[in-house]
């Protein structure tokens, strides 16, 4: 009884000791997905574009959203048109990772 008490403590402890382990793998694939994201969005502008973009394109919000009642990325990139305008908002399909689009600046 004692040894069948003892193997549970040490598998719980072994448990408890993989959990940051197991949480931190997950956010670091979240990270990188939302890379691949903003840069999938980033090569779908044109030149002009990408010049009137203020700011670091690598931090472009990225938000969930829906286009053409898909499931979609919205990657926003604000621009020095963006009182003109409004920002550049790319619309990237959840599960291909194609770039369905982008919304309509006024």
């Amino acid at each position: 009884m004692t040894k069948i008490f003892t193997d549970m403590k040490r598998l719980i402890i072994i448990i408890l000791a993989l959990i940051p382990f197991i949480s931190s793998c997950k956010k670091e694939n979240e990270t990188v997905s939302m890379e691949q994201i903003r840069e999938i969005a980033w090569n779908s502008l044109s030149e002009q574009e990408k010049t009137s973009v203020i700011g670091d394109w690598k931090q472009a919000p990225v938000t969930e959203s829906t286009y053409n009642q898909k499931s979609v990325y919205a990657v926003r990139f604000n621009t020095t048109y963006d009182t003109l305008l409004g920002p550049i908002t790319v619309y990237i399909d959840t599960s291909t990772k194609v770039v369905l689009g982008q919304a309509l600046r006024d």
